[in-house]
């Protein structure tokens, strides 16, 4: 009976062990979260999201008790493992196929080591992968040893002590099962680095918090985000990048009201829950708190580093009565704020233009370019000293197979708080170089100009790369022209510059856009690389009404031709505009006037149309006789090509 009994205690021990394995692993995945475990098994992780991912795996395995983490896709394949010997290896294991069925399951691998599958699941339940967790056997050996001891010295002492001591023991074995329990839940409700709630947790409050809402009462969100935080891990490592999360984290606990819950949802993304509140100006009262304590410098890689955030604001009932609604409205609020470099802002109908609708299309980006869905249209420049088309702006559309044709503010302002501007940005590059050399292979020369968002310009791989494009495709460097904004150099001016100098040594010619509506005009032309400056677009349509706007396109074509430098001018619509900036000595127009962007193949027909109001042969960047010594003449009106 003795032999029979010690046998089934160490069968259950065993499998005891086993099972908070499993549960172990389940735990596992609530961490790393299930949305990056999606997307991993789906493939979309970038390659910042995939090392980050490997970087969780380190961590799980770092006290010893994990001797391996891989991701593993629906048909067995691994897509990310902390041993990069595995990625691409495809595991067979009736343990995977039990996970990948929805079952979590655990077992001995081979003499030393156990195996933990948890299923990942999509949003609707369905397993599409598994988590697979490599723990040493020795874990589980030491548990049913420590477990299973004691009954061998109380079995010899007879049947009435080994009764008392499974009683003993099958207590301590219970309240140690309820205390790591209690002790994983905890740390599956918890972010790991600063401690606070994670996202789990304070979606279940913030639920709360508005089911127990009075009726005469507010439920404030607050989301945070870190304005260019990126360019602290990518400068200073993502070590150093945890260390300014941890401490903004220690001063958000610190102003919170007793009652309010800060949270970090991910990466440099935190959220505020203000249960109770009476208005929105009590919610904008704690956004400043927040500017106010981030005003300090952090310090961080033995610099002082100024952090500044972005925050939405939603409010219950007023903008949501859902958490899911509640939490959008504040992720369009935050963008809206971001965009606009407010600090805050409070949700509004009318900030939609970044409305999760939007943000959907990002995801769709990469099969838009794998599907040649993303077209550029072409805007004519012509001379004013003698009518002459010598380039054109490329600017994007969208051909989305169900929404049909997008113009650029669909999706491009989105697209850059994201990691797609980047390949969307070079997939553009390279389609208006090839464009740019067909034409040329036809007689056909035109400097093409291409805009640069924010966060490319401060790219400092971008020179090379786009070297690497020149001599790809074969054309020469003075062939493209690139737009940034002041507002975009005003980000991370030194880093700017050394990428605008990198362009403009290898015969880029840079233009700054939307010129006199930033804030360091002077300074960028005095500084910057700069061959073109661009009046936007709103000086010029409004000169004819107000003199104000005259004087300072006036101002700034005489400033820029002092300084060596061409003077476009955006918005020109109209044979007025054009002959009174003709008289101001502005060199190259752009605008309806001449004609709304057009696709290639329209573009040629149009360009073809114009050219034969001159001449009879093409002479696109040569003046035309009969337009010598007529400075300012506007060019003749032609059928619109649309």
């Amino acid at each position: 009976m003795a032999l029979l009994l010690v046998r089934s205690l160490d069968g259950s021990a065993r499998s005891g062990a086993l099972d908070r394995a499993k549960h172990e692993g389940v735990v596992a995945g609530r961490l790393l979260g299930v949305d990056s475990l999606r997307a991993g098994v789906a493939g979309t992780l970038s390659a910042s999201e995939r090392q980050d991912m490997v970087r969780d795996f380190k961590i799980m395995a770092s006290d010893g008790e994990v001797s391996g983490v891989s991701l593993v896709n629906g048909h067995g394949r691994v897509v990310v493992a902390l041993d990069r010997g595995l990625v691409g290896r495809r595991l067979r294991s009736p343990l995977l196929t039990a996970a990948l069925k929805g079952k979590s399951t655990a077992g001995e691998f081979d003499e030393g080591t156990v195996d933990i599958y948890s299923p990942v699941r999509a949003v609707g339940g369905q397993p599409v992968g598994a988590l697979r967790v490599r723990m040493p056997s020795g874990a589980i050996d030491a548990s049913v040893t420590g477990q299973t001891s004691p009954l061998y010295l109380i079995l010899g002492l007879g049947l009435g002590t080994l009764c008392l001591g499974l009683g003993l023991v099958l207590r301590e074995a219970k309240a140690r099962m309820v205390q790591e329990t209690t002790r994983k839940e905890r740390q599956a409700l918890s972010d790991a680095l600063t401690g606070l709630p994670n996202r789990t947790l304070f979606n279940d409050l913030l639920e709360k918090a508005l089911a127990d809402c009075p009726r005469n009462k507010r439920v404030g969100v607050l989301l945070m985000d870190l304005d260019r935080f990126k360019e602290i891990n990518d400068s200073l490592g993502h070590f150093n990048g945890d260390r300014v999360i941890e401490r903004v984290g220690e001063r958000l606990k610190i102003i919170v009201r007793e009652g309010d819950t800060v949270a970090r949802l991910g990466g440099d993304e935190f959220a505020m829950l203000l249960p109770n509140i009476s208005d929105a100006e009590a919610a904008t009262v704690a956004a400043k708190r927040v500017h106010k304590t981030l005003e300090e410098p952090f310090t961080a890689g033995g610099l002082a580093l100024r952090v500044e955030s972005s925050i939405g604001i939603a409010l219950y009932p007023d903008h949501g009565d859902k958490a899911g609604k509640l939490m959008r409205a504040a992720d369009v609020a935050m963008y809206a704020s971001k965009k606009g470099h407010t600090g805050h802002a409070i949700y509004s109908p009318d900030q939609q233009h970044y409305s999760p609708a939007r943000l959907g299309l990002v995801a769709q980006l990469d099969r838009a370019m794998a599907q040649s869905e993303l077209v550029l249209h072409y805007q004519p420049k012509a001379r004013f000293d003698n009518g002459a088309v010598d380039g054109a702006e490329a600017l994007v559309r969208w051909q989305h197979p169900e929404r049909g044709l997008l113009p650029p503010d669909e999706f491009i302002p989105v697209t850059e708080h994201t990691s797609m501007i980047r390949p969307v940005t070079i997939y553009l590059l390279e389609q208006a170089l090839e464009q740019g050399m067909l034409w040329r292979r036809n007689g056909i020369n035109l400097r093409l100009a291409v805009n640069l968002s924010p966060q490319i310009l401060l790219d400092l791989e971008l020179p090379r790369e786009i070297e690497q494009m020149l001599n790809r495709v074969g054309a020469p460097a003075d062939s493209l022209e690139l737009e940034v904004t002041e507002s975009a150099i005003i980000y991370d001016p030194r880093r700017a510059q050394i990428v605008l100098d990198g362009l403009s040594r290898m015969g880029l010619r840079i233009a700054i856009d939307d010129f006199g509506t930033g804030y360091s005009s002077l300074v960028s032309l005095k500084n910057l690389p700069v061959s073109t400056i661009k009046i936007d677009k709103s000086f010029v349509m409004a000169m004819n009404e107000d003199n104000n706007d005259a004087a300072i396109v006036k101002s700034t074509i005489q400033l820029g031709h002092n300084l060596g430098l061409e003077v476009v001018a955006e918005g020109v619509e109209t044979p007025t505009a054009w002959a009174r900036l003709a008289e101001m000595g502005c060199d190259v127009a752009q605008g309806f006037y001449l004609s709304r962007p057009l696709e290639g193949a329209r573009f040629m027909s149009w360009l073809g149309a114009y050219e034969e109001m001159f001449s009879s042969g093409p002479r696109l960047s040569l003046p035309d006789p009969q337009l010598a010594g007529k400075p300012g003449r506007p060019p003749l009106r032609i059928a619109r090509v649309e």
